[in-house]
């Protein structure tokens, strides 16, 4: 129960700052004190069912909306902590660094491709898009009826709705990054 007060008060100040409204206006706006809104955004106060339908009623939001934990600030993510995956006899790796959240709409992921490596991907549905940086080395990619050489540097975006696949045509280790758009 003591989380979930912190998390009511986190959520409260929050919104309440974003809208720039002071105590009193939230105070008005809902029918609870002025008083019980500080207690409640300290996490000091353990409200009442009542008393949050009262403060989502009179601040327009969801009642669920202010039970929800804090989001961090920043996120850090890295591929040592990443999944791995590995394809075509360990040549090709896949390190999963931001996963996929329905709220963000994409994933990005860092992929190292051995010498001579070809990595053929199926189609995804319509509406998915590419986005391929090399970051180190070169990689050719084909889609479709194309075919690109990319090269450090250069960002390829494509449809993702076509079989595809990437070839690292170098004799040294190929590193992208690649974004996936799910739309």
């Amino acid at each position: 129960m003591e989380q979930m007060s912190k998390n009511i008060g986190y959520q409260l100040k929050k919104i309440r700052q974003l809208r720039s409204l002071s105590l009193d206006d939230v105070a008005k706006a809902t029918n609870v004190s002025k008083a019980q809104l500080a207690q409640i955004e300290k996490g000091d106060s353990n409200p009442t069912v009542s008393t949050i339908w009262k403060i989502a009623s009179g601040m327009r939001i969801s009642f669920s909306s202010l039970l929800q934990p804090p989001k961090e600030q920043f996120q850090k993510y890295n591929d040592k902590t990443s999944t791995v995956v590995s394809e075509e006899d360990g040549g090709y790796r896949v390190f999963s660094i931001i996963p996929y959240a329905p709220e963000r709409g994409w994933e990005f992921y860092k992929i190292e491709m051995d010498p001579g490596v070809i990595h053929r991907s199926e189609a995804h549905p319509e509406g998915v898009e590419e986005t391929l940086t090399v970051i180190q080395g070169q990689a050719v990619i084909h889609a479709g009826g194309m075919e690109e050489l990319l090269e450090e540097g250069d960002t390829l975006v494509f449809s993702g709705h076509q079989e595809h696949h990437y070839h690292n045509p170098t004799d040294k280790v190929s590193i992208l990054h690649l974004i996936i758009q799910y739309r």
